[in-house]
């Protein structure tokens, strides 16, 4: 049956069909020259070895960069877009946030408060944080709507995302990760990695430690350094590209329900297939690294070539549909 195969492709052909429409509303306002409305706050806290970071963050981008420090400093950038400066000064106090040290943690949130009675807020409010921490200290951060990037962490990293892009680079430690309609790239993770996406486009060029990986109705895409470990993926609906330039150095057990399975010629002999499934248990010589990867109605497909650094479908609702109240969710539910 060819229909259920082809559901990832018209899920991510369907996401990038609003990902236009919602280039285009706006077409209409771009002739207006917008004025930005900015407060911007500054904070830093000292940080010890073990102090965990929490962000909760809302319509945001959130930029987090290890240092060699142990401080913890904090720029955050409150912005209201509107073609009227007067509207765009009345809207910005719907922006509200906390920074704060609280015990022996630090949390900083931002969220958006209209006052009852209020007029509605007419204005694209943003966040925008800028964290410099410690590199070995935990953090933990909750995004919707927007943006998180990771850069030079080596402790316990903990990120649930909801819409949006997250982008991963020279992370180790331990790093958890829970996505929702969001594209995430990753570059030199060298670290105990687990991800839970639902809807999601994910890729990662230089994946070594340990990974687990599940992902539904999506995509995954995964280019493996010398130093991997061990790799599991479990996918359903969802499209999977394994690049290996150093096949020989790893074990695979592949297997794929109701779609195709696709290999280097080296590995053809060894590949499997009946009418409803296709399976590939190989190995080219005593490495006990081993790759397992499942997946259903969707190709599976073993390479040596390097992946191309922009071949990720793009899954994410842009942020110019999200107020910072409802729509996002709407939008979210008929979708889902």
């Amino acid at each position: 049956m060819m229909f259920p195969s082809i559901l990832p492709q018209l899920w991510l052909r369907c996401w990038l069909l609003v990902a236009l429409l919602a280039l285009l509303l706006p077409v209409a306002q771009a002739q207006q020259k917008v004025k930005v409305v900015t407060r911007t706050l500054e904070q830093s806290w000292g940080c010890p070895p073990g102090m965990p970071v929490t962000i909760q963050a809302e319509k945001a981008t959130v930029r987090v960069q290890g240092w060699n420090k142990p401080t913890v400093q904090v720029v955050l950038r409150l912005s209201a877009r509107h073609p009227e400066q007067a509207v765009a000064e009345q809207d910005l106090p719907v922006a509200r946030y906390r920074l704060q040290q609280s015990g022996n943690a630090i949390y900083l949130v931002n969220f958006f408060t209209l006052p009852t009675g209020a007029p509605a807020v007419r204005s694209d409010l943003r966040a925008e944080y800028t964290i410099m921490m410690p590199t070995g200290n935990p953090i933990k951060i909750v995004n919707a709507y927007g943006q998180t990037e990771l850069t030079d962490l080596t402790g316990q990293q903990e990120l649930e995302q909801s819409f949006g892009k997250i982008a991963l680079r020279d992370l180790r430690g331990t790093i958890k990760v829970t996505a929702r309609y969001t594209d995430l790239t990753a570059s030199n993770l060298q670290a105990n990695f687990t991800c839970e996406a639902t809807k999601s486009a994910v890729q990662a060029q230089g994946l070594g430690g340990n990974s687990t990986m599940n992902n539904y109705f999506g995509s995954v895409r995964l280019q493996l350094a010398a130093n991997l470990s061990k790799l599991t993926v479990v996918a359903d609906r969802t499209e999977v590209v394994i690049s290996a330039p150093q096949p020989e150095l790893f074990a695979y057990q592949l297997a794929v329900q109701q779609g195709t399975l696709t290999v280097p010629t080296a590995y053809a002999a060894s590949k499997k297939s009946s009418a409803s499934r296709a399976t590939l248990t190989a190995s080219k010589g005593a490495s006990r690294r081993v790759v397992r990867v499942t997946t259903s109605y969707a190709p599976l497909t073993l390479q040596t070539e390097p992946l191309s650094p922009s071949s990720n479908p793009s899954c994410f609702i842009p942020l110019p549909l999200c107020s910072a109240y409802t729509p996002c969710a709407s939008i979210g539910t008929c979708f889902g």
